[in-house]
């Protein structure tokens, strides 16, 4: 029986293994953090370039339709041409 105690190749605990495994499952899941936080800068950069444009859109309209305002002659409409006196 001692002959087959301690024959063989195989270790019941190897510890560079698991330590391999540990260090490269942290290593993938701080990848896939750093992957994920890119993503979502990137996604608020494209909202806020979003905003900033619609901002600016609303901006010159605005802007547009007060030069309308200003640039319509009150002399020159209806309300110049009839009396609506009672």
């Amino acid at each position: 029986m001692p002959a087959s105690i301690g024959t063989g190749t195989s270790q019941a605990y190897q510890p560079s293994l698991s330590s391999a495994r540990t260090e490269k499952a942290a290593a993938q899941a701080e990848a896939a953090k750093i992957r994920q936080s890119e993503a979502v800068a990137e996604t608020v950069k494209r909202q806020a370039n979003f905003s900033s444009n619609r901002a600016e859109v609303l901006s010159r309209q605005a802007e547009q339709m007060e030069n309308r305002v200003q640039s319509q002659d009150p002399g020159k409409g209806l309300g110049g041409q009839v009396d609506i006196t009672v």
